[in-house]
């Protein structure tokens, strides 16, 4: 043990001098003296009463010495005391003994980190022009067989620390674990790999857009857009990721391409909506729309998306046709049945305006009383049906069945809703 000291003070020493101005024995010294830490950490390892955390210790000085942080051997140790202590926390976790799981995912990180820094160095010829695959012919049958140990690190962080920028560190980790050369045979020759990308990009992608770093979130996102559980979520993030580096190109792109891959979604029509209705951009919205229904005329929403065009420009009962047929193809939609509504109440209003003319309490003021009421019960059972849809979104039905009652003299049911209303502070 003393030798060991001895040598690590040795080499603390050293690393103070200036390697200029030593002398070619000097140099010689501070190698041979560099090359024994290197062997006293083969003995820490190999000797059966040897000091794993002693090894660990000189292994930090021989990566950082100017005459040993170029030598695979060096890396290669390293590897070796990492995978000791990775093996050791993770030994004691399978025998549910407490250990320390912080710094086991981090053994795991260097482990890999350090064999494949040996691989590296061994790829380079020496001297004599030739190259070595030792260290991977005698590790990286192991590391294939640890790796997805990279995906319980990542969750770990992110559900338990939610340290979202450590488990996105560790998730990506695994997909440059893919490429190490040392690993990509045993990559290409498993289509476990293949199918392992698709359904871990999901967890990458959501630690980067936990994190709000969108340029990370568009890294992996593509690779998950193909797992079955989780793709249309990855999609999402993307689109998300490109809205928010207020890349507006890319953004309406992926919106429209949604669209296609994701027929039975409203998000992406729904956000291009948005957008279009933003910028006044109506007539791209319009042709758009139009190609979706050729393309598409059984999907209930494209029907949907044309009528809400022509209510905009207040075409109320060209709208209301359209808002129909989106209803035959889907009784549930929420918004087909707002909107419809809502055309039945503009109709009235503009009925109404049309009459302003008529005097009060005559037979023509009667009659028109009565027609107004025929748009409200219309309009009726549409916004009842929306509260029974969405029975805890007052905001969708309250007001609007309010006035309906209103109109229709319903006033027990109104103040119900009035009640209601007064309760979520949308009436004083």
């Amino acid at each position: 043990m003393k030798r060991v000291l001895f040598i690590l003070v040795s080499v603390l020493c050293f690393s103070g001098v200036s390697y200029a101005q030593q002398t070619e024995k000097e140099i010689k010294q501070a190698m041979k003296e560099a090359n024994a830490v290197l062997r006293s950490v083969k003995t820490q390892l190999e000797s059966e009463d040897g000091n794993i955390n002693v090894a660990k210790s000189l292994i930090i000085k021989a990566m950082d010495n100017e005459y040993t942080k170029s030598n695979p051997d060096t890396w290669e140790l390293a590897g070796d005391i990492y995978k000791q202590l990775f093996s050791n926390e993770s030994f004691k976790s399978s025998r549910m003994q407490p250990y320390d799981t912080v710094a086991m995912y981090d053994y795991l990180v260097k482990m890999y980190d350090y064999y494949n820094r040996c691989d590296s160095l061994q790829q380079i010829p020496n001297e004599k022009g030739k190259t070595s695959t030792s260290c991977r012919d005698r590790v990286a049958s192991n590391l294939d067989g640890n790796r997805t140990e990279f995906i319980n690190g990542g969750i770990f962080y992110f559900n338990h620390r939610r340290d979202y920028a450590k488990a996105y560190e560790i998730f990506s980790k695994y997909y440059e674990i893919c490429d190490m050369p040392m690993l990509k045979s045993y990559t290409e020759s498993n289509p476990q790999y293949a199918e392992y990308s698709k359904q871990f990009a999901y967890f990458t992608t959501l630690s980067a857009r936990m994190m709000e770093d969108y340029n990370k979130v568009l890294k992996f996102c593509d690779l998950g857009v193909d797992d079955e559980e989780n793709g249309e979520q990855c999609y999402q993030f993307k689109c998300e990721a490109y809205q928010q580096l207020k890349d507006t190109v890319n953004w309406v792109k992926a919106l429209q391409e949604g669209i296609v891959r994701y027929p039975t979604s409203d998000y992406y029509y729904m956000q291009l909506l948005v957008y279009y209705d933003n910028t006044g951009k109506m007539d791209e919205m319009e042709q758009f729309v139009n190609a979706m229904l050729e393309k598409d005329p059984d999907k209930s929403y494209n029907h949907y998306v044309k009528g809400y065009l022509l209510q905009q420009q207040k075409k109320y009962k060209d709208a209301i046709e359209a808002y129909k047929v989106a209803l035959e193809k889907d009784p549930n939609l929420i918004e087909a049945n707002i909107n419809l509504g809502l055309c039945y109440m503009f109709d009235a209003n503009d009925y109404m305006e049309s009459k302003s003319n008529v005097k009060f309490n005559t037979p023509a003021y009667k009659e028109m009383i009565e027609t107004e009421k025929t748009y409200y019960k219309n309009a009726l059972p549409l916004f009842e049906k929306v509260r029974e849809l969405a029975p805890d979104d007052a905001d969708k039905w309250g007001l609007q069945l309010y006035s309906i009652y209103y109109k229709l003299g319903m006033n027990k049911e109104m103040n119900q809703i009035e009640t209601i209303l007064k309760a979520e502070g949308m009436l004083d």
